[in-house]
C-alpha cells in the first residue's frame, strides 16, 4: 500500500511509536514541529501587522487626499525625441522636462515634470501637487491602504513560514547525510562477511 504524502508527513512528525526510529529521526521531528507551530503562531502575528500597517496607511491616505490636488502642466520645451525604442522595448518612457502649472490659489509655477518622449512644447502632462505647489506622486487611495497591508501581513507570514520550512529542509538534509555516512561505514565493516571478499 502507497503511503500519501499526508500519511509520510504525520509520521515523520510523530516517529516515536516507531522502534527504528532514532535520535536524528526524533531531531527531524523536532524540527517538522517546530515549524509547523511557527508558521501557525506566525498567522495572527502577521494578522495584527497587518491591521498596523492599514491602521499607518488609513492616515496616510487621509493625509494625502487633503494635501494633495492635480494640476495641469504646460511643457515650457519639447521632450526629448525618441531614440532606439527597439532597445528600450518597446515600453511607454518618460523623461523630465520644463514646464509650467497653476496652483490652486491661482500662482503660477514652474520645474520639472516627466513627459513622453517626442511630447512637443504646449502640450499638457497631469500631475499632482503639494500643499507647496511642487510635484508629488498622486496621493495613495484607501484601496491601495487595504492592498498594501494584505501583501505586507502575508509576505511577514511567508517570510516566517519560509524560514521555518528552510530550517526543517536543512536538518533533514543534514540527517540524511549522516545516516548515509553511517550506513556506508556498517556496510564497509559487515560487507566482507557478506560478499567473502
Amino acid at each position: 500500500m502507497i503511503a500519501t504524502p499526508m500519511a509520510r508527513l504525520v509520521r515523520q512528525a510523530f516517529p516515536y511509536r516507531n522502534e527504528l526510529a532514532t535520535l536524528g529521526d526524533r531531531f527531524e521531528s523536532a524540527v517538522l514541529l517546530l515549524g509547523v507551530a511557527v508558521a501557525l503562531t506566525a498567522v495572527p502575528v502577521a494578522a495584527a501587522a497587518g491591521s498596523e500597517i492599514f491602521a499607518a496607511e488609513r492616515a496616510r491616505v487621509a493625509v494625502e487626499q487633503t494635501t494633495r490636488s492635480r494640476a495641469d502642466a504646460v511643457l515650457v520645451e519639447d521632450a526629448p525625441e525618441t531614440i532606439g525604442a527597439s532597445e528600450r522595448g518597446g515600453a511607454v518612457e518618460t523623461a523630465p522636462v520644463l514646464a509650467r502649472w497653476r496652483l490652486p490659489d491661482g500662482s503660477a509655477r514652474q520645474g520639472l515634470v516627466q513627459a513622453h518622449y517626442d511630447a512637443v512644447a504646449g502640450a499638457k502632462v497631469p500631475i499632482w501637487v503639494d500643499e507647496d505647489g511642487d510635484v508629488t506622486s498622486a496621493p495613495i487611495s484607501a484601496e491601495g491602504a487595504v492592498i498594501d497591508a494584505i501583501f505586507l501581513a502575508v509576505l511577514l507570514w511567508a517570510a516566517a513560514a519560509g524560514s521555518a520550512a528552510l530550517l526543517y529542509f536543512v536538518a533533514r538534509f543534514a540527517h540524511r547525510r549522516i545516516r548515509s555516512r553511517r550506513w556506508e561505514s556498517e556496510w564497509e565493516r559487515v560487507a566482507s562477511d557478506w560478499t567473502g571478499r
